[in-house]
């Protein structure tokens, strides 16, 4: 009966799977429901479960620690992640820990959950069987009785021990002069051409109609008198089956990873489906709020008091921040999806189209920018590297402090392979515990009645500098300026 570890914070959640897998495995199941990390601290440490079915976001952790933690304990239990927060990153990443399967959490895909339960756990079944008949076959050659012969280049048997005559299910060597045993040994017409040693597996055929491979080791001996043929002889039939069991199975699990390919396909492109239908339905209601809004701004404004008409404008704002925010999420969904394709990119040009883009917010900040020297090419994709340098620039020039001139440096350093741009800004800094923070998606360190923002544009750097194989970060001090940097590979 098998025993299944349900993680997750949703009780609701948690009961509708452990419904379907009862429905998949009738009453031969024991499931136990984990709520919280002492429950599962608890159960690791019990360790009688044969599968873990995980949520990825749970409110003490998320399913990716929860993977690695029972990997960590218990390397062959399947694991399975079924959950509505994940994306196509954490997808991989536990795939790559050791993750069975990954599912989207929705209605339609519980019966596919139990499939994959009952599927994970007849591959688990199958190979601790393997492994089991491995350890076994590794037993018996260390305790293996190995079969000793002499006899002439024509085949007949000189001697031979116990062993020798046991393996080749016979009592006395007189009885080996009955069997037809030349394939065992070298003929004659084609000594000279042989090896003085050599090394076989042979196929004996038994009555029973069975096989039984042998492995043959022979040396051939010459002496004053005649040649004659020294050897060995032990049963490697199981170490066949084995590894013809092994073949099979890993036939089936080539299977199971072309399956597992095709389903995180479908993934994507149900995460894909996703991202626009949600897309497509917020922007509906937001059109409507924009357009009323603007509409009673022009033409009931004047019946409107102060009050009022403040609060209408700031539901304006509103609207326009949500519609940017949601094109900042498309973009960032794309940018996470697309394929790349990398070719030698003028970074002077680059900085040239960003900075005529951005001429007219430049004057109304009065913002120095100065580029040192020229800059190197590099391998990239244009459209992204307009997309990241317009981040960088923009948020150089956002975070200053009131009635400070913004003055932004850009310059680079290179070296064999690689080059790394410098942005730097008198700003308003960053601590540094928040250096790697902040490059998180919506994360923001100050309000947006102080610096307006989405709180993707530094995600949408990071991800797409990532995306063309490179590095970025920044160095910063609190009131002391920011220096942002990425590194590309150079041309």
């Amino acid at each position: 009966m098998p025993h299944i570890l349900i993680i997750d914070d949703n009780p609701d959640d948690r009961l509708l799977v452990h419904r379907e897998l009862e429905r998949e495995f009738s009453s031969s199941l024991q499931v136990t429901e984990i709520g919280d990390e002492s429950q599962l601290e608890q159960a690791l440490a019990i360790n009688n479960f044969d599968l873990v079915i995980t949520d990825y976001q749970l409110c003490w952790n998320n399913g990716l620690h929860v993977l690695l933690s029972i990997k960590s304990h218990y390397p062959s239990c399947p694991v399975i992640m079924f959950t509505s927060t994940g994306n196509e990153e954490i997808a991989v990443e536990a795939m790559k820990s050791g993750l069975d399967d990954y599912i989207i959490k929705s209605q339609k895909h519980y019966l596919r959950l139990a499939l994959a339960a009952r599927s994970s756990l007849a591959r688990a079944k199958a190979e601790h069987q393997v492994s089991r008949l491995e350890n076994r076959l590794q037993s018996l050659l260390n305790k293996l009785n190995v079969g000793v012969f002499r006899c002439t280049i024509e085949g007949r048997i000189l001697e031979g021990n116990n062993a020798f005559l046991r393996l080749l299910n016979l009592e006395t060597v007189s009885e080996t002069q009955m069997l037809d045993l030349r394939q065992l040994f070298w003929q004659q017409e084609n000594l000279i051409e042989q090896q003085l040693q050599q090394s076989k597996e042979i196929a004996l055929h038994q009555k029973n109609g069975k096989v039984k491979w042998i492995k043959l080791s022979q040396t051939l001996i010459t002496t004053e008198d005649e040649p004659f043929i020294e050897g060995l002889i032990e049963d490697v039939t199981e170490q066949k089956e084995a590894e013809t069991a092994l073949q099979k199975l890993n036939e089936q699990l080539e299977v199971r990873v072309q399956e597992r390919t095709a389903d995180l396909e479908d993934v994507i492109e149900q995460l894909k489906m996703f991202v626009d239908s949600v897309s497509h339905d917020l922007r509906a209601p937001l059109r409507s709020i924009q357009g009323f809004a603007e509409a009673l701004l022009e033409d009931y404004i004047s019946s409107l008091d102060p009050k009022a008409q403040n609060y209408l404008q700031r539901l304006a704002s509103a609207a326009d921040l949500t519609n940017t925010l949601i094109d900042n999420l498309l973009d960032y969904s794309k940018l996470s999806r697309i394929e790349l394709q990398l070719e030698p990119i003028d970074i002077n040009v680059i900085l040239s189209q960003v900075l005529a883009q951005m001429e007219e917010e430049l004057q109304q900040k009065q913002a120095e920018v100065d580029v040192i020297n020229s800059l190197p090419t590099a391998l990239g994709h244009y459209t992204t590297c307009i997309q990241i340098f317009t981040n960088l620039v923009s948020n150089a020039i956002k975070f200053v402090p009131p009635n400070v001139q913004p003055k932004v440096i850009i310059r680079a350093e290179t070296n064999q392979n690689n080059f790394i741009l410098w942005i730097e800004d008198n700003g308003i800094g960053i601590k540094p515990e928040y250096h790697d923070k902040i490059f998180g998606v919506f994360e923001r360190l100050h309000g947006v009645e102080s610096y307006p923002g989405t709180g993707i544009g530094l995600a949408m750097v990071r991800k797409g500098v990532e995306r063309m194989n490179g590095r970025c970060g920044v160095d910063s001090e609190l009131g002391k300026g920011s220096k942002f940097w990425i590194q590309l590979q150079s041309v």
